[in-house]
């Protein structure tokens, strides 16, 4: 009784059994996915959770009216949609919060891969090679490797890499000998990205509000199939989104360089293209 009233809080936490403790661990792929597992110290884990709240929490950076271009119901969780389909939160974004957690993280790694703060790897910047046949790249279909892992990915998402990244083109000929090494630059600089960055504001997808500094700039029309690397062909989309819009209904234009969106039937039922950002639906908090 005389030590729980000397010391209520108990033992204070042992600085040193905490740093002995810390590990981070990636496991092997397996059915598509990686485990990690490991201790964090806690530092380490609130400077990480800071980072995946600024991504997820909610903004309203629209027009100075956030109820412009929307109706709202009795309900304060529901929008009416362009299309007047009312629309709950959850049908915005139907991951669960891990799922979101997990998407977060990514775009704190993509983000930190291209801010050119972290030491080169073999003479150059860590930068994730993947490696797709010109058939599979161009069709869509087969698989794609990680270099560094062995791991294999949809060749859709090698296409999504090429697109925030760069490709290189090695040509191999019939008894396996290099015949030709070419490269093709497709990366906007950061006089691109700041202009984008002020058009869009974030990214372009109704409903979604990830900020610009974690976004990734999309070929509108694809490179390989032409598409300039330039303002009036890039829209900023959150890792989740470009990673996934060739799998989802919503699809993007460009406009006299301005993006437009049309999305799938729920959101509006004319299937109609929108200005990127106007009208789109917003959600108010419940208080409490």
């Amino acid at each position: 009784m005389l030590v729980a009233y000397l010391d209520p809080d108990g033992a204070e936490p042992s600085d040193s059994a905490g740093a002995r403790a810390r590990s981070f661990i990636i496991g092997r792929e397996r059915d598509g996915s990686v485990p990690v597992r490991g201790n964090l110290l806690p530092e380490v884990a609130g400077q990480l959770q800071l980072l995946q709240d600024s991504i997820l929490n909610p903004r309203v950076d629209g027009p100075a009216d956030p109820t412009v271009g929307v109706q709202f119901t009795e309900n304060p969780d529901d929008v009416v949609t362009p299309g007047g389909y009312v629309l709950t939160s959850a049908e915005i974004d139907r991951r669960t919060r891990t799922q979101k957690l997990h998407d977060a993280f990514a775009m704190i790694v993509n983000a930190a891969a291209r801010s050119g703060e972290f030491p080169d790897l073999g003479g150059a910047a860590p930068t994730l090679v993947v490696t797709v046949r010109a058939e599979d790249y161009a069709s869509g279909a087969g698989w794609a490797t990680i270099l560094n892992t062995g791991d294999r990915i949809p060749s859709r998402v090698a296409a999504q890499t090429g697109c925030a990244g760069g490709i290189q083109r090695v040509m191999f000929d019939e008894n396996g000998r290099i015949a030709a090494l070419g490269t093709s630059a497709r990366i906007f600089n950061a006089l691109q990205r700041r202009a984008i960055t002020l058009r869009d504001g974030g990214c372009v997808i109704p409903g979604c509000t990830v900020p610009a500094s974690w976004c990734e700039i999309h070929h509108v029309t694809e490179y390989a199939d032409g598409g300039p690397t330039h303002t009036d062909n890039g829209v900023l989309l959150c890792w989740w989104h470009h990673r996934n819009l060739h799998l989802s209904e919503w699809r993007i234009r460009m406009r006299d360089g301005v993006p437009e969106i049309r999305g799938p039937a729920w959101w509006d039922s004319k299937q109609r293209w929108h200005p990127a950002g106007v009208p789109r639906p917003r959600i108010r908090e419940r208080a409490g």
